[in-house]
């Protein structure tokens, strides 16, 4: 099988961050592969490389379950598989893309945007003064890397456990109410809706309980310190 002898040196031109960590030149790298990964970075953006890799997930996993899996957990299996990347594909897309359009719009040349002085790099300031086309392109690069740097940050650290987890438990629901239950689809998405209202109402009378609860004891403890210090004000009298 051929190999892209010119590989190794395209690869190093490249700008698309996902398709960066590809080695260079390797022996078993095909040239249709390469080609591939070319394309990739030149034609489809991070947020749509998301989605692809959803699609893809969505279109094999469950078939794989089925084939796979224990008999008695086929169902639930696949339930889950298609379930579990349509949740996580469409908080990651919808991510990925606010935070990159973000760092577009806060990051950029105008002169009177004072958030660049803190972000962008000096060299792409001093560039913008002699080669703005080259600059602009360079700092959509740059942006884009950014954008998907925070994204993944907080996906890490609030929406994995707060967005997909809950909405990755609600599909399930959906989907199970369809072909295990034969509810309608209608049926379905309407039960669906209804427990998470709940779920959320719970979630919300728990919380204000709990600020009651400690505005309560802060009242209380106010109460006290005010009550001792007027108790020791007529002492001292």
């Amino acid at each position: 099988m051929k190999i892209c002898s010119s590989f190794e040196s395209k690869i190093k031109n490249r700008t698309c961050q996902t398709f960066k960590g590809l080695p260079a030149n390797p022996i078993y790298l095909p040239e249709c592969m390469g080609k591939a990964a070319e394309a990739a970075e030149k034609y489809i953006s991070i947020p749509e490389q998301k989605l692809l890799m959803s699609l893809a997930a969505v279109l094999f996993l469950p078939m794989i379950d089925l084939k796979f899996a224990h008999e008695d957990k086929k169902i639930d299996a696949a339930i889950k598989s298609t379930a579990k990347p349509i949740a996580c594909g469409f908080t990651g897309v919808l991510i990925r893309k606010v935070f990159i359009e973000l760092a577009n719009k806060t990051i950029n040349f105008n002169k009177n945007n004072l958030i660049k002085n803190n972000f962008m790099p000096k060299e792409l300031l001093e560039m913008s003064k002699k080669d703005l086309p080259k600059a602009t392109k360079l700092l959509k690069q740059y942006n884009t890397t950014l954008g998907t740097i925070v994204a993944m940050l907080f996906m890490i650290l609030y929406s994995n456990a707060n967005i997909d987890v809950p909405l990755t438990g609600d599909l399930q629901d959906l989907i199970s109410g369809i072909v295990k239950q034969n509810k309608s689809f209608k049926q379905s998405i309407t039960d669906v809706t209804n427990n998470r209202l709940k779920k959320i109402k719970n979630t919300i009378s728990k919380r204000e309980a709990l600020f009651n609860n400690i505005k309560s004891k802060v009242i209380q403890i106010y109460k006290e310190i005010k009550e001792e210090r007027f108790n020791n004000a007529g002492g001292d009298s």
